[in-house]
């Protein structure tokens, strides 16, 4: 069942709860009332609340941190601390809204594959803002999109490219003009979709035209800071995704995310005991899964089914370790490197259905009578 077949039922059957679409990257929500969507979610930074608020121009990555930092004390979400501390009127706000909601759900529709589970009659504990949205004109829309980008990604890949306008054309609209004056190499097309409060395919379709009529050249992006990350430290933005991970018992994932972020922002010094702090919790929740150090590791899966996996080093080491007569303990001293990494490919390949974990069994020694 794809997608839109989700969606359709859901709103036919004028569902109330909450869809999570679990996809390689990000995970996404999507909030029903009575069939209609109201509302989305989203950990991909990218499509943050705060994010927009920045990217338009109502306040600051620190205005942003500063107003995180105050949830819990204030409980009040992020968009109504932005409408009381006068970042933004209602109205404004209500715009800033509509315009993620629609890209998060424009962005699913291109998604080739995910995971998915919907929670009858559950929605957020606190109040939130509703975008009553029909569930047929995103669908129609979304998909319209997705199948016109597709027909545009020989010229622009996506939208991390970086348009640089060689010459205008002659018959652009005020508001594409000013676009185009903006594209000299130091955007890409996503952050000028949202400086310009633009949605992504509209600025993509205009970079399209003028390359194919060899108005303009792109090329990839060199950035070092993309705007989703100034909002806050950048690896904040990956604990959300590893406590995501971790709820969702991916530990590999998790455990992956913040190596990722440790090589990539080492010379920073914030970094190792943020990153510590990290692995300590992974190894909190991997111990509350209940898998006994004294269990006995057996394959999960025949031999001749076992050549075939496509398995990573690391995982089919472990598989070699594992002859159903080893206790976990036993298998994780037999291997080479970090402990935590060990455990988590095992826990991983139990996951996986690879690998069994069954309770160890003393034997008891026993002595015949003596006649």
């Amino acid at each position: 069942m794809g997608l839109a077949d989700i969606v359709q039922w859901l709103a036919a059957s004028r569902k109330t709860g909450t869809l999570i679409i679990d996809g390689t990257d990000f995970t996404k929500k999507i909030f029903f009332r009575r069939g209609d969507v109201v509302a989305v979610a989203s950990d991909n930074p990218r499509e943050y609340l705060g994010h927009y608020l920045v990217g338009w121009g109502h306040c600051t990555p620190t205005d942003v941190e500063s107003m995180i930092e105050s949830q819990n004390d204030k409980q009040m979400m992020l968009g109504e601390l932005a409408i009381t501390q006068g970042f933004v009127s209602p109205e404004e706000f209500q715009s800033v809204l509509i315009a993620k909601t629609r890209e998060t759900l424009y962005d699913l529709i291109l998604w080739d594959s995910g995971d998915f589970r919907f929670i009858e009659s559950d929605l957020p504990d606190r109040a939130f803002h509703e975008v009553p949205l029909p569930a047929a004109s995103f669908l129609f829309e979304g998909h319209r999109q997705r199948d016109e980008r597709l027909q545009m990604t020989d010229l622009v890949p996506d939208t991390t490219a970086v348009p640089v306008s060689v010459a205008v054309p002659e018959d652009l609209n005020d508001e594409d003009m000013a676009l185009v004056m903006q594209m000299d190499g130091r955007g890409t097309i996503e952050e000028l979709a949202l400086w310009n409060r633009r949605q992504i395919f509209d600025v993509i379709k205009l970079v399209h035209r003028c390359v194919k009529s060899g108005l303009m050249q792109v090329r990839p992006s060199d950035h070092s800071t993309p705007l989703a990350d100034q909002i806050s430290a950048p690896w904040k933005a990956t604990e959300r995704n590893v406590m995501t991970r971790l709820e969702r018992g991916r530990f590999l994932d998790a455990l992956r995310l913040v190596t990722l972020a440790q090589e990539k922002y080492d010379p920073d010094p914030a970094v190792t005991p943020w990153a510590s702090a990290m692995l300590s919790r992974i190894q909190q929740t991997l111990e509350e899964e209940g898998i006994k150090g004294s269990d006995i590791l057996e394959l999960g899966i025949d031999l001749d089914d076992l050549v075939k996996l496509d398995c990573d080093p690391a995982e089919g080491f472990v598989l070699s370790r594992i002859t159903g007569m080893y206790t976990i303990e036993e298998v994780l001293n037999l291997l080479p490197g970090s402990d935590l990494n060990n455990r988590v490919i095992i826990h991983n390949l139990i996951r996986r259905g690879l690998v069994k974990a069954r309770e160890f069994t003393s034997v008891k020694r026993f002595q015949n009578p003596t006649p």
